[in-house]
């Protein structure tokens, strides 16, 4: 009994005196300015003795003195104008604070380094825009956007950041459509120019050309739906010519649903009467010249046509119709193509509406991409 006594008096001597080596050993580092391997000695006390308030002060006090440090050269960093080292060193004392925040360590954060870091990101982003303005007197006005904005983010109080932004984006457009008017493609200008007037009205002179593009551009469009007899004798049932009305009113939707200011649909509804037309003539379709006359008579410059080639919407399900783009004053053919849909690209319920509609959109898209004036 004696001797497990003495053991047990001899281990807690040794330790105190193991503990007291380690203070010792820790506060030599901190006085020595070793406040890492002070804040590593404090802290391996404060592991094995959690009670121990020695440890946890000078854990606390080594912490803090360090994130004194990594304040103090961000702080230095900033003041010398050096925006991007003084971040980096910010940026280690916010890593440092929250790592001792999770160790149950609060630590103190001075306020004064975020001014300098403001009055730093003041100086950087005005000498970012005058990298800006010299990359936009330059032409290179990619660089000159993402500078301005570089520099507005850092000063959100420069506007004339924001404006170099605005007009780095603005003034290629405008050339654009510039270039476009010499070469009179004027659907190209408009557009070109409506992208500059709706960011800015007063940009330039873009209105006023917009104006005269739009004038030069637009045009008026008539759809005359071609009968083909074959489609009935051969592929469906039903009265000749439903297909071709369907498929009529279906496409006059999806141009219209295009809004685009350019065209003007002459939209009147005598569908019927040209087929019937067309169906009592023995060859079932009209020539070109015909098709350029309708043209004229319905007071449009162009005529859209539409031929139904192929359409099964019960086996194949699948709809092919061959469409030209005529010009009412010469009957020239300016534009030709043939629109497919297959039965991989509608849905579930009723195909015959799916098929005409798909149908129509892929049309749609194809003449709002038609530019007369440079077919």
């Amino acid at each position: 009994m004696r001797t497990g006594s003495a053991l047990l008096l001899a281990l807690i001597f040794c330790s105190c005196g193991s503990t007291r080596k380690q203070f010792e050993r820790a506060q030599h580092y901190e006085a020595s300015n070793m406040l890492t391997e002070a804040y590593d000695a404090y802290e391996a006390i404060h592991d094995r003795k959690p009670k121990q308030v020695e440890a946890h002060v000078g854990m606390k006090r080594t912490a803090q003195t360090l994130l004194d440090q990594r304040l103090l050269e961000a702080s230095e960093r900033y003041a010398a104008n050096d925006l991007e080292q003084g971040d980096r060193s910010r940026n280690e004392a916010i890593h440092w604070k929250q790592a001792m925040d999770r160790n149950g360590l609060s630590l103190q954060w001075d306020g004064h380094v975020d001014q300098q870091r403001k009055s730093a990101q003041v100086v950087k982003a005005q000498a970012l825009y005058e990298e800006a303005n010299e990359a936009f007197r330059e032409d290179r006005f990619g660089t000159a956007e993402e500078l301005a904005n570089t520099s507005l983010k850092m000063n959100p109080d420069l506007k004339q950041a924001e404006y170099l932004s605005l007009i780095a984006q603005l003034e290629p457009r405008y050339r654009q459509g510039r270039r476009a008017e010499e070469l009179q493609l004027w659907r190209e200008a408009f557009r070109a120019y409506r992208w500059v007037t709706d960011r800015d009205v007063d940009y330039k002179d873009a209105w006023q050309r917009l104006a005269i593009s739009k004038e030069k551009a637009a045009y008026t469009l008539a759809y005359v739906p071609l009968f083909n007899e074959m489609l009935y004798t051969v592929q469906l049932g039903g009265a000749p010519g439903q297909v071709e009305e369907q498929l009529s009113g279906t496409l006059k939707v999806a141009l219209l649903d295009l809004k685009d200011p350019l065209i003007m649909l002459v939209d009147r509804d005598n569908t019927h009467e040209i087929l019937d037309e067309q169906q009592r003539n023995m060859q079932g379709t009209y020539d070109d010249r015909y098709v350029a006359e309708a043209g004229k008579l319905l007071g449009a410059r162009y005529v859209l046509t539409g031929r139904v080639l192929r359409f099964d919407d019960i086996l194949q399900k699948q709809i092919e119709v061959q469409i030209q783009m005529i010009d009412a004053e010469t009957g020239r053919i300016l534009l030709a193509d043939v629109i497919r849909v297959n039965k991989q690209e509608i849905g579930k319920g009723a195909p015959r509406a799916q098929l005409l509609e798909r149908a129509s959109k892929r049309i749609a898209m194809r003449i709002e991409a038609f530019d007369p004036s440079g077919h």
